[in-house]
């Protein structure tokens, strides 16, 4: 049970489309180390790389386990980064996004996870949202605690030996009334 390819919504500043290659330019720029810094992998330096996340992303899709996006300015189509409802399950998701450096302190992490709520609320039944945050990640923590998250546990992931992330999970109750 899959997701379709044309999922398409949009927010206030911004449009959201399904992960493709007609973006993979931007992906690959955009994701520099400052942005990878907190993220669960490390950037090569190679676009093959940034064309295996896009196929990842989209078989994914088509096995309905994840929803991977793109977020563009709604007027001018600008790259803004890559957000994601991922581990899709009856009983919960986990949100996750991205953004490139220019699009830092713009407001646009806390528009990101709330259109992705609204996409859930519309389109998935789901008791709980997750959003796992780094624990240095100041700017994401702020956005989890500003929409209602809760936290409600930590755990380490280890990427390499160069790369250990102490993450902290908030929660948000999403049952339907």
């Amino acid at each position: 049970m899959g997701y379709s390819r044309d999922i398409n919504f949009s927010s206030d500043r911004l449009s959201y489309l399904v992960v493709n290659d007609s973006y993979k330019e931007d992906i690959f720029n955009a994701l520099t180390p400052t942005v990878a810094k907190f993220l669960p992998f490390i950037p090569t330096g190679k676009i093959e790389d940034t064309q295996g996340f896009i196929d990842y992303s989209l078989d994914v899709l088509d096995k309905g386990t994840d929803i991977t996006l793109i977020a563009v300015d709604k007027d001018t189509k600008e790259f803004i980064g890559c957000c994601g409802i991922h581990d899709i399950n009856p009983e919960s998701i986990s949100l996750g996004i991205w953004l490139k450096e220019a699009a830092f302190g713009k407001g646009y992490g806390q528009e990101l996870i709330k259109a992705l709520e609204s996409y859930v609320n519309e389109n998935l039944d789901v008791d709980y949202l997750i959003y796992n945050v780094e624990k240095d990640n100041h700017g994401s923590i702020k956005i989890a605690e500003k929409l209602g998250y809760i936290y409600h546990s930590d755990f380490v992931r280890n990427i390499s030996e160069q790369k250990i992330l102490n993450m902290l999970q908030y929660r948000k109750d999403n049952k339907k009334k």
